[in-house]
């Protein structure tokens, strides 16, 4: 340990390099780490005189790693990796308590984990649930996380299968009983995926201006649409209990819509605590597809049942 403490400037230019060179941007990195970006700069540029070797090749891009800063970025992964595990084992002994940590959608989490929480304390007390919430895409590694839900491209067999992706317009009901004679439904949409650019849909819109109203974040366009504002792609893996509790239902004249991705479930299988991360996995995908199986037999002409059998044919509207 001597000798490490010689190599280093200080132990804190580790942390430093770590978040640069997992994100290749010392802005980025700054911001991880609440510094300014030219305390990043002036880190990594120490580290590299004391070293006598250059870790990133700096351009308008971004911060790219060298052969030697790849060999240091591998070397520190694996070590902050091991450390972290002996600190969670340390505290899991002081305390009782295994923590686990879930990379999934904020919308995922508001509206189908969040109502089962209950039940997952019940089931699991000896586990401090995390959460890494993602507002954006649903994709990306594992990470340093534990459970990581993912779309993935079909054939892509990392983790485990939960369901094919599919989404139905769903509404609250008497929403659309109460609309008067020639008015159209409000069409809820996230920023980014409107109505017109989702695939499967422009076999239930009419073409018409229909009112709509824009979100940012998928979990506000599913709470809008829970409150009665109007119709929104409900993608099942997050509608899922609200459909189950009645609170959402399909709109009229819609078909289930698989725009061709399977959602999976991906895993940690190293570290002190695979058999908890394993039970707490299993649990998640047998709650969801027995959401799955529920909302088959509530609307059994929507096929919905199908999204269970990863060897269905994808990307065709039911």
């Amino acid at each position: 340990m001597n000798g490490l403490r010689r190599k280093l400037p200080s132990s804190g230019s580790l942390f430093v390099f770590e978040a640069a060179a997992r994100h290749q941007n010392f802005t980025r990195a700054a911001d991880e780490l609440n510094v300014t970006q030219p305390a990043v700069s002036r880190s990594l540029a120490a580290l590299e005189a004391h070293l006598g070797a250059r870790l990133f090749l700096r351009g308008k891009l971004g911060a790219q790693l060298t052969e030697d800063g790849v060999i240091l970025k591998n070397a520190i992964v694996s070590a902050f990796s091991q450390i972290e595990d002996a600190l969670r084992e340390v505290e899991a002994r002081r305390t009782g308590k295994f923590q686990v940590t879930l990379s999934v959608s904020t919308a995922f989490t508001t509206h189908w984990l969040m109502p089962r929480i209950s039940r997952f304390q019940a089931a699991f007390p000896e586990v401090d649930l995390r959460f890494q919430l993602i507002s954006g895409a649903v994709a990306g590694p594992l990470g340093d996380v534990d459970l990581a839900m993912r779309y993935c491209a079909p054939g892509d067999e990392q983790g485990r299968f939960v369901m094919q992706e599919a989404y139905v317009p769903v509404a609250a009901p008497g929403y659309e009983e109460a609309l008067g004679e020639g008015e159209l439904p409000a069409l809820i949409q996230l920023e980014g995926n409107e109505w017109n650019r989702l695939p499967g849909a422009e076999g239930w819109t009419s073409g018409d201006p229909e009112p709509q109203l824009s979100f940012s974040d998928y979990s506000v366009v599913v709470q809008a649409a829970l409150v009665g504002q109007g119709v929104a792609a409900g993608w099942l893996n997050v509608v899922a209990h609200w459909i189950c509790e009645n609170r959402l239902r399909p709109a009229e004249n819609s078909g289930l819509v698989r725009p061709g991705r399977v959602c999976r479930l991906i895993q940690r299988h190293d570290g002190p605590q695979v058999d908890i991360v394993e039970r707490v996995a299993e649990w998640l995908v047998h709650e969801l597809r027995e959401d799955v199986a529920r909302m088959h037999a509530q609307y059994p002409e929507l096929g919905i049942g199908a999204l269970l059998d990863p060897v269905q044919s994808e990307g065709n509207r039911t």
